[in-house]
């Protein structure tokens, strides 16, 4: 998939016109790529999750990445990542998403190795709160991991 990264992110911009401005890749996994970008319209930063080409054309993959967008979009929580937009065009899906200026959990914990009690009791705190807020809506996140863990700073 990284071979196809320039053109997934020449695509991209096109599709989004003058909106946002790519300013690189913050991650992939396994249903899409992370870009971090600029919202030139409300001059903030965003991420925008696209849906790699090769599985944009397969119906089930393409619903389900849309589904997730929309499932997300209902969840309002100071610790629960904010949906803007879902778009298409080009081939492509994506959604827009509020940026965290940070790194995950799973960073954090490969450079730092282990992480103090009050720390970690902070973090847990807060990852607690976020999933409670989403299962009250009906929402199950299915992949609480380190690296799906955003830390702010």
């Amino acid at each position: 998939m990284s071979d196809q990264t320039p053109n997934l992110a020449t695509q991209l911009g096109l599709t989004l016109g003058s909106a946002f401005t790519l300013e690189g890749e913050i991650g992939r996994g396994g249903m899409g790529v992370v870009y971090r970008a600029r919202d030139e319209r409300l001059k903030r930063r965003v991420a925008i999750k696209v849906l790699p080409p090769e599985l944009a054309f397969q119906k089930d993959i393409r619903a389900r990445f849309t589904r997730e967008a929309e499932t997300a979009a209902r969840l309002s929580h100071p610790h629960i990542v904010p949906i803007y937009t879902v778009g298409e065009g080009n081939s492509l899906v994506y959604f827009v998403m509020g940026y965290v200026d940070g790194e995950s959990l799973g960073g954090r914990l490969k450079r730092r190795g282990t992480l103090p009690v009050e720390e970690v009791r902070r973090i847990m705190k807060e990852v607690a709160d976020a999933l409670s807020a989403a299962h009250a809506q009906g929402v199950i996140h299915r992949d609480i991991k380190p690296d799906n863990i955003l830390l702010e700073g």
